[in-house]
């Protein structure tokens, strides 16, 4: 059946949409999402709308904006990684900072009084060691935009075709060569379509030391319908990649949260991810186990660091709680701060890298342990258990209001909330605003250049 709409319609960017799409006006006075299309600009584009997602195909830029540059990348078009690929660094900054204080704003008010910060990356490419991608078509990559998608298939295409990730102007090279790697042995390492997989690297797979930390990591994620596939193909990576460590995670059964335990088919289960220069002021490079989550930029995570060191200048606590400390990307730093640190996490192959780091980093006044935040708050205060200071990693979904009560109850008269979405930090401020607590510092780190996504830290006091 033929599209009922127009081939092409001419359009005025009014502006920027939250995850980076131009926003223009159509005839009936609706508003429609153009990719790669900035405020100001006349482009020429074609409506792909589909049900209630109003959505255009960019076709032709006819009048450019003053910030617009040539793409990095020649699949800039098609990919969904890289929102801003096409506008100015200095011009993202700018839209990405209104774009989160607008959001923010609308939960908590940011008062004269609150620090408003912003800091960036001097690296705005090739700075990602970790990404994923799934198998599809016989590719090992992201499938198109949505609007590209349709584009494709107006045009008579059996399917798109994913976007090949191994020349991805955002990764590091030696991730980009190891997706190549890979893509090339796809058919012989029994990769089949609908599998996903986790690839991560950095730096030289040879460990200077002799010890067998591997700065490599390769995690086939399966359905459990594909759990033997996805043993097999794990066995088979760690034969052809004898320099990684490789793991298996089967995926949890629809409904439930609870993953199965990761299997590691290396000889070597721990990934060394903490590798850049400035971490040796912290304690040196990190380890993971397993199935561990490690950030997906370690010199970026520097900037979540670096803005902790600042706020946390003028304290020393006698108790400091983190929740949800991962490996202990940050611990070495809030040990500094207070004379009994405890992190927790609800993953524990990350507490049991977080010891193994405490362990060979010193951090003798550190205890982790496995657990979630309601569990641990509710259970520990009855034990008598006490922190001045919390530091909070929030989810892309935000703890609960019951978790800021049980905090305020825990005696915490200072808060650090690590934030990966404006949402996301706004409601838990919002919360602790709501109990009497005040919002003294909001810091927004660019920590993915080129997307829209950036990360925010607030601190609060009572």
């Amino acid at each position: 059946m033929d599209d009922p709409k127009p081939l092409t319609d001419i359009f005025t960017i009014e502006k920027c949409h939250f995850r980076g799409d131009g926003m223009a006006r159509t005839a009936d006075g609706r508003m429609i999402r153009i990719a790669n299309a900035w405020p100001g600009e006349i482009v020429k584009a074609r409506d792909v709308s589909v049900e209630r997602c109003r959505q255009a195909a960019l076709v032709e830029v006819l009048q450019p904006s003053p910030h617009r540059v040539p793409p990095l990348c020649g699949q800039f078009q098609r990919c969904a990684a890289c929102q801003f690929q096409t506008l100015s660094p200095s011009a993202q900054q700018t839209t990405k900072k209104q774009n989160w204080i607008r959001l923010f704003g609308r939960f908590v008010e940011l008062k004269e009084s609150t620090t408003l910060d912003f800091c960036a990356p001097a690296q705005t490419t090739a700075y990602r060691h970790r990404t994923e991608a799934s198998v599809t078509h016989g590719i090992l990559g992201l499938a198109p935009r949505n609007d590209v998608a349709r584009l494709e298939t107006l045009a008579g295409a059996p399917h798109p075709l994913p976007v090949d990730m191994t020349r991805c102007a955002l990764h590091a090279p030696e991730l980009n060569a190891l997706m190549a790697d890979v893509q090339a042995r796809l058919a012989a390492l029994g990769l089949i379509d609908g599998m996903k997989l986790g690839v991560e690297a950095m730096g030289d797979p040879h460990d200077a030391s002799g010890t067998d930390w591997r700065t490599r990591r390769l995690t086939v994620y399966a359905d459990p319908s594909l759990q033997d596939a996805a043993r097999a193909t794990s066995a088979a990576l760690s034969r052809a990649f004898d320099t990684a460590s490789v793991v298996c995670q089967i995926l949890p059964p629809h409904g439930s949260h609870v993953y199965p335990k990761p299997e590691c088919f290396s000889d070597s289960e721990w990934y060394r991810y903490d590798t850049v220069p400035e971490a040796t002021s912290f304690g040196g490079p990190l380890l993971a186990l397993k199935g561990a989550w490690t950030p997906v930029s370690p010199a970026n995570a520097h900037l979540i660091r670096d803005t902790l060191s600042r706020l946390l200048s003028p304290f020393a606590f006698e108790h400091l709680l983190e929740l949800g400390c991962g490996c202990g990307t940050h611990a070495a730093l809030l040990c500094r701060h207070a004379d009994h640190y405890v992190g927790i996490d609800a993953s524990w192959p990350a507490i049991l890298s977080a010891q193994k780091n405490a362990a060979i980093h010193g951090w003798e006044n550190a205890a982790f342990y496995t657990d979630t935040a309601e569990h641990y708050l509710d259970k520990r205060y009855y034990q008598g258990r006490r922190a001045n200071a919390v530091v909070m990693h929030s989810n892309r979904m935000p703890y609960s209001r019951r978790v800021a009560e049980w905090c305020m109850r825990f005696g915490a008269r200072h808060l650090f909330i690590v934030g990966p979405t404006a949402y996301a930090l706004a409601q838990e401020c919002r919360h602790f605003v709501d109990l009497g607590y005040s919002l003294l510092a909001l810091t927004l780190c660019d920590t993915m250049p080129m997307t829209y996504h950036m990360m925010g830290v607030a601190y609060l006091a009572r």
